[in-house]
């Protein structure tokens, strides 16, 4: 239940800038949690923060370069693609952020 509990937190950087080439973090927009990886070209690379196995956040592995859920153990690439089981799908891409009303 512990685990569950990350998704009331914030963003693990104030902005995406912070996050440097070949490094990832968990943002939060809105309601949801993005995991964002910032490629060695620079270009940053959005998906859900949300394991596909229960629902439990990933978390990033610098030393490895992937997505690291600690719930039950499963391993994504740095771009979402699932390594290791138990989730046998890849992370999903994020939603794009609503525009703005006025």
């Amino acid at each position: 239940a512990t685990r569950y509990g990350s998704w009331l937190t914030g963003s693990e950087v104030a902005d995406v800038e912070q996050i440097p080439r070949g490094g990832g973090a968990v943002i939060r927009r809105g309601v949801q949690k993005i995991a964002v990886y910032r490629d060695t070209r620079g270009t940053l690379h959005e998906m859900s923060a949300s394991c596909p196995h229960l629902g439990c956040l990933v978390e990033f592995n610098s030393d490895e370069k992937t997505w690291d859920c600690g719930c039950h153990g499963s391993r994504f690439d740095c771009m979402g693609r699932v390594l290791n089981g138990p989730s046998n799908a890849d992370l999903s891409p994020a939603e794009e952020p609503s525009p703005a009303k006025g």
